[in-house]
């Protein structure tokens, strides 16, 4: 059984769905950042005081993200040329259909 993708999810990724991710963001959590809008001086924060980096910068963009689709947002950042992580965008952001 294969899973085709047939568009983004609506709503906002829940903080299992954020810790699963962040577990396979790896050191592309900063860039990401960037592309999620988090501007440098907290991602340097968070590089400088945070144990699980991924995921803490993930949990500050969607505590503080104004966006109305937050999986449109991420399913972008993680497909930037920058960031290259389209396998993960389709991963958490796809509506799947079997």
């Amino acid at each position: 059984m294969s899973l085709h993708i047939v568009g983004i999810k609506d709503g906002k990724p829940s903080d299992r769905e954020l810790d699963e991710m962040a577990g396979k963001i790896g050191e592309k959590w900063e860039k990401l950042g960037l592309h999620l809008g988090i501007c440098q001086d907290v991602l340097g924060t968070i590089a400088a005081n945070a144990r699980d980096k991924p995921h803490q910068m993930l949990l500050h963009w969607i505590n503080t993200t104004a966006s109305a689709t937050p999986y449109h947002d991420l399913y972008h950042a993680l497909c930037h040329d920058r960031v290259g992580l389209n396998n993960l965008a389709k991963e958490f952001c796809g509506e799947k259909t079997t």
